[in-house]
């Protein structure tokens, strides 16, 4: 293991690879337990600081410290670098340096699966050393020293033609030309028994300039400042330049670009400098990585090799028949190339064994299909492209390419298109780039089509791309095709993963989480995790990160979901895609409504029977598998739901309102938890259309009492009531006890917002005794509540604290701790009111504790308020952080209601304060909210407060604004008169800033109301 490490230092070593190294095909069940055992008995040996886990895997951390084949490798450097400035000698010495620390069989002590896949490669780089330095030899005239030497060797490797010829050279510069000729007639015999080929063209070109004493065989005389004479070697270099052109228009990509360039030229010297640039189709990988190589192909002076790893029908092309193309290139005749892949590639590697040559492996499929292909010498360096990420291709440095940005997109249109076709339209610009996806391919496609229209086409040609239906069959350009591109990666699936691309297509949602392809195909969680990984790793599906409850989400690019569907429209029935997307949205259904009940209890759901209709089509989840997707309810409907609201909107365009207005119904009390309104409005607009179209007069009646409820939130009781009337009597036709209570409570309130304080009372009266009927602790709970905020409206205090007193008792044993928290807080301002300060601060900090914990942040806001209010009463110093905080985050949230009281509790810090002036400002912004509502008690609390006010700068005004609020008293319930408001601001206009007394505050409620 240690072995492994070695030759892979400073790199990460996969745990696979060194369980595959240490126990081939058949490791054992422990083996990773086993691994880990070595490491930290290496660790223990060689210090902890040395190997370092990184990912799946361990790196060897050397630093300063070294071993025979890093040895091996600076000297091997030092060589050249010497060589590049003629010091020949200092060469020679490093070479002889390097190749001292051979010594015997490399890895001789490893495992046979070591010694399998890397002592060729070892062999491979020390003979191509040990060439290198004859080479320096026969340039230093000692070629009578080395006749000896490459007998043995070419002896040993008689199929080595470099060697064959350098004793060829060095037995012609002894004089003897016969046995430089015999040597050459013996290997080509060899070649032709051996492999049934003529030597390679160099090794020919060398025998036959022996023939007739050619120039440049015998070592030059050189004179002083005399420019170095040309000397033959025994392979003379071919120099190939393969890359493509560099397209003329290229954009964007700088930071990639850079990244690229300096892995290639600044890499470690020690090993092969390996980039692969992975990507989905269309992305640009291919561009980007020749405009990379051309930047620095100038310090690759021993060529660049191109090939594209597939077929002109998109087939993966055989690494055999790309080795043959390399070694053509290389100046290798027809003859001198073996048929077998693994003889191929040692060719190959021998070929470039001591060269600086950049290789480009464009569209390659697998790390199998690269790896023949890679070089063995760390002069060299590899750029990769590829659509899966080839993370089995050790040591290499992954670069992700994205898709562009708008700004990125909107250049490359202009450049292709023409400025004067896009100025001036930028919007419509961004819009084509966006409907691309920002996909290069198509912002390519598209701009090419636009170059083709004429001025002011720009707007037709956005109007035809807009078209879904035909999108793909607008992004065509020539050979240029975005569907050719996808179909290329949708080919290669195996059936069934085709079979979840296809069906995924289906699902119209911004992202998903995995275990969404469970009920799609009916398989397991553990299956869907697998085919969702293997749909990324080809990179037909992104990656976007994970959710706040822990689920990686993904989602396709548009065009690949186009695409997609295309192709699940094609290759099944329409049947089937129905029953496919009805799984999935049963399955959102099932999760969904599991969480709801984990946050609110026992509610309200209790259908009668016979009504609850057959939307319960998937049932494949297995009870630990909805456990641990909605472990923590809260964070699962945070992260899902933008895709719940999706969810429904698919519901109700493809025929399935029952399961939008249940999938609606089920969000409702997250989506008041967070005051979500819009979302709320929208998704259950939506299923009450579709539950009116389909007669589901359950679905009618359900989302008539939420939407209900939210109106009331909103300050619409008027529609509020209209809504919940129509629900009310779709519950009386069904008999539903617990749900006709809701409508009497929601109508209740909505009756107390307009000042009829008298049928509200006997509305909730009715939805009490309902609740009982029903024994649905939830209903009682809300009607208990709404009961407490009545009395309060009415000055019964006494009423009203018992009221609240019985809401928490029936909240906490419905499980409803949003219920039971709302009565809390509305129970401590009546405590408060009634003087009883301690109590209500206990009151009020449980209700914060609540709220915080359940993440409803304006409730946390308003009890840490009235806790605020409590605490100034008892003069502790911590009310202002409760008050100021409160403050700040209603201010934040911009809410639609709590705003006047909260004016008025800033109002009583001011005055605690001292600072009169502002506390008077403060009071008439609430007073100017308070009494666009009918006249209760948190109004006349700041009515009284300003009196009190004003009394210390000028008791006149003091006395005549008492008088406004005994009238305003007698007002209570009903709206407020306006003239009695106006009075009271225009007495606020007119006051007289003095000096700022402190003013003592009485004690005064403060109520949210029942939202």
């Amino acid at each position: 293991m240690l072995a492994a490490l070695l030759l892979r230092s400073e790199h990460v070593v996969p745990v696979e690879r060194l369980v595959a190294i240490l126990w081939g095909e058949s490791p054992p069940p422990t083996a990773v337990a086993q691994i880990q055992k070595c490491v930290s008995q290496l660790r223990g040996e060689l210090g902890p600081e040395l190997i370092i886990r990184s990912g799946n895997g361990y790196r060897l951390h050397l630093g300063e410290h070294r071993f025979d084949l890093r040895t091996f490798d600076r000297a091997v450097a030092d060589a050249r670098a010497a060589l590049a400035q003629d010091r020949r000698l200092d060469a020679l010495e490093a070479y002889c340096a390097g190749l001292a620390q051979w010594r015997g069989e490399p890895l001789a002590d490893g495992t046979e699966e070591l010694i399998r896949t890397e002592s060729p490669a070892l062999e491979e780089r020390r003979i191509g050393v040990l060439m290198e330095r004859i080479e320096t030899d026969l340039a230093l005239g000692r070629h009578g020293e080395l006749v000896s030497e490459l007998k043995a060797l070419v002896g040993e490797q008689p199929l080595r033609e470099r060697l064959r010829g350098q004793l060829m050279l060095a037995l012609y510069r002894c004089g003897r030309v016969a046995d430089a000729l015999a040597v050459y007639q013996a290997g080509r015999t060899l070649i032709a028994e051996e492999l049934g080929l003529e030597p390679g063209g160099e090794l020919q070109r060398l025998h036959e300039a022996i023939l007739v004493g050619g120039p440049g065989l015998d070592l030059p005389r050189k004179e002083p400042d005399e420019a170095p004479e040309r000397v033959w070697s025994p392979i003379a270099p071919v120099v190939p330049a393969q890359l493509p052109p560099s397209i003329a228009d290229f954009t964007g990509r700088a930071d990639q670009v850079g990244r690229i360039r300096e892995t290639l030229t600044t890499g470690d010297k020690e090993s092969l400098a390996l980039v692969a640039l992975s990507g989905k189709g269309g992305v640009g990988k291919s561009t980007l990585a020749v405009q990379a190589a051309r930047r620095v192909a100038d310090q690759f002076p021993d060529g660049q090799l191109y090939i594209r790893l597939r077929t002109a029908d998109t087939r993966p092309l055989d690494p055999l028949v790309a080795l043959k193309r390399f070694l053509r290139a290389l100046g290798v005749g027809e003859e001198g190339i073996p048929d077998d892949l693994e003889e191929c590639s040692e060719l190959f590697r021998s070929r470039t064994a001591s060269s600086r040559m950049l290789i480009l492996l464009d569209d390659a499929v697998s790390e199998a299909q690269v790896r023949p292909l890679l070089p063995g010498s760390p002069g060299c360096v590899v750029l990769i492209t590829s659509r899966p990420r080839l993370t089995g291709l050790e040591s290499a440095t992954h670069v992700d390419l994205d898709v562009f940005n708008a700004e990125e997109s909107g250049a490359l249109i202009e450049r292709i298109a023409g400025r004067h076709r896009v100025v001036g339209d930028e919007a419509t610009t961004a819009e084509i780039a966006r409907l691309c996806g920002y996909l290069p391919l198509a912002v390519r496609i598209a701009a090419a089509r636009l170059a083709q229209h004429s001025q002011g086409g720009i707007t037709r040609f956005a109007r035809r791309l807009a078209d879904e239906r035909r999108r793909l069959d607008v992004l065509v350009s020539g050979d240029l095709e975005v569907r050719a591109t996808l179909a290329t990666g949708y080919q290669e699936l195996g059936p069934r993963e085709r079979e979840a691309f296809c069906l995924l297509g289906l699902i119209d949602a911004p992202d998903f989480a995995s275990w969404l392809l469970a009920p799609l195909l009916r398989i397991t969680i553990d299956e869907a995790e697998d085919l969702i990984e293997e749909l990324v790793s080809t990179q037909l599906l992104d990656v976007i990160g994970c959710d706040v409850a822990g689920q990686t989400r993904y989602r396709y690019h548009n065009l690949v979901r186009l695409y997609a569907k295309e192709r699940a429209q094609a290759e099944y029935s329409q049947a089937q895609c129905r029953e496919a997307l009805a799984r999935v949205l049963d399955g959102w259904l099932i999760l969904s409504t599991t969480a709801a009940q984990r946050i609110t209890g026992e509610r309200s759901q209790e259908w009668p029977a016979g009504a609850r209709g057959a939307s319960q089509r998937y049932d494949g989840f297995d009870r630990s598998d909805v456990d641990y997707i909605v472990e923590d309810p809260y964070l699962w409907f945070e992260a899902e739901r933008p895709a719940l609201a999706s969810a429904v909107a698919m519901a109700c365009s493809n025929g399935f309102g029952r399961i939008a207005w249940e999938l609606a119904d089920s969000t409702t009390d997250f989506l008041e938890l967070r005051h979500l309104y819009d979302d709320w409005e929208a998704s259950h607009r939506l299923a009450l259309a579709a539950a009116d179209a389909d007669g589901d007069t359950l679905g009618v009646g359900v989302m008539s009492l939420r939407l209900a409820n939210l109106r009331c939130i909103r300050r619409d009781p008027e529609a509020g009531l209209e809504l919940v009337d129509r629900a009310g009597a779709v519950f009386e036709d069904l008999g539903v006890g617990a749900l006709r209570s809701e409508c009497l409570v929601i109508r209740a309130g909505a009756l107390r917002a307009l000042g009829r304080l008298g049928p509200a009372l006997t509305e909730v009266t009715r939805a009490t005794e309902l609740a009982q009927d029903s024994s649905s602790r939830f209903a009682q709970a809300l009607a208990a509540r709404e009961l407490g905020t009545i009395r309060y409206e009415q000055g019964r205090w006494e009423l009203s604290s018992a009221a609240f007193q019985e809401a928490v008792r029936l909240g906490r044993l419905a499980g409803n701790r949003r219920e039971e928290a709302l009565a809390l807080r509305h129970w401590a301002v009546v405590l408060r009111h009634r003087g009883e300060l301690q109590e209500a601060r206990e009151k009020a900090e449980t209700a914060l504790a609540a709220f915080h914990e359940l993440g409803d942040r304006p409730y946390e806001a308003f009890s840490g308020l009235t806790l605020g209010l409590s605490l100034l009463e008892l003069r502790d110093p911590s009310a202002r952080r409760f008050i100021e905080e409160g403050h700040a985050v209603l201010r934040d949230m911009n809410l639609e209601f709590g705003m006047g009281e909260l004016f008025y509790v800033l109002a009583s810090l001011e005055l605690a304060d001292g600072h009169i002036d502002r506390a008077v400002d403060r009071l008439a912004q609430s007073i100017r909210l308070l009494g666009a509502e009918p006249v209760h008690h948190v109004l006349l609390s700041a009515v009284e407060l300003l009196c009190r006010a004003l009394d210390a700068e000028d008791r006149a005004a003091g006395q005549v604004l008492r008088l406004e609020l005994a009238e305003l008293a007698a007002c209570i319930g009903t709206p407020a008169p306006a003239h009695r408001l106006d009075s009271i601001l225009a007495l606020v206009a007119r006051r007289v800033t003095g000096r700022n007394p402190v003013v003592t505050l009485s004690r005064v409620p403060v109520l949210q109301p029942l939202h």
